[in-house]
Order: C-alpha cells, then sequence, then structure tokens
C-alpha cells in the first residue's frame, strides 16, 4: 500500500514539474503569448511573424524591436525552418480591416534564405 502511494505521489511531482517545463523562462512564456507564425495559404515564398505590443513592449522601442527579433529567431529554431537564415523583407501595423485572429499589432513578412551548398 505504501509503495502504491509513493508511486501515485511521485507520479504526481513528475507529472507538475513536466507541465513546467513548456514555459521554463518568462522569455519563453512571453513569446508564446505575444508572437505567431503563419503560413500564408496564397503564398510559398514566405511566412508571416505577427506580435503584439503593449507597455511592456512597445511598437518604437529599439530594445522590444530587438526581443521582438529574438523571439522570431527562437521559432525558427524551435521549429526548425530557415536553416539558411532568414530575412524580414516587410514590418507593418495591421490594417483595420485585415485579417487579425491573433489581435496582433504588427505583421513582419520573412522569407528563408537559401541553405548554403553542402549545408
Amino acid at each position: 500500500m505504501k509503495a502504491a502511494i509513493r508511486l501515485a505521489a511521485s507520479s504526481l511531482v513528475a507529472a507538475t514539474l513536466g507541465a513546467c517545463v513548456a514555459f521554463d523562462t518568462p522569455d519563453t512564456y512571453n513569446r508564446h503569448r505575444y508572437t505567431d507564425l503563419t503560413i500564408p495559404r496564397d503564398r510559398s515564398d514566405l511566412f508571416y511573424y505577427d506580435a503584439s505590443v503593449n507597455g511592456e513592449f512597445p511598437e518604437d522601442s529599439a530594445a522590444a524591436e530587438a526581443q521582438r527579433l529574438q523571439w522570431l529567431d527562437d521559432w525558427l529554431e524551435l521549429r526548425q525552418m530557415c536553416p539558411g537564415g532568414h530575412e524580414v523583407l516587410k514590418r507593418r501595423k495591421f490594417g483595420d480591416l485585415e485579417d487579425n485572429p491573433g489581435h496582433r499589432s504588427l505583421r513582419y513578412e520573412v522569407r528563408c534564405k537559401p541553405q548554403a551548398a553542402g549545408g
């Protein structure tokens, strides 16, 4: 009986700790909370990176922009996209009538660079 209780307790602790791994840092949490990657249905040459702005990450802050671009790098590494690097083609505000299901503030149009030969 004691062994069963210990096993159940250790399983509960392991499950609780495992749930914490997904958002192991505030930065990871903020990346998930404030940004999205979207592959457009009508374009195969680029993808969208959408980001929210707020008091902590304002639109006109160089530090906030650097953080948003770091989150983009993190997303691409996590999803194993753009092994040859990427370039931001355009950064703009969402249009008033534009489809924006995530209610984001900024849209970046991003393209993967070709991977170097032999890489």
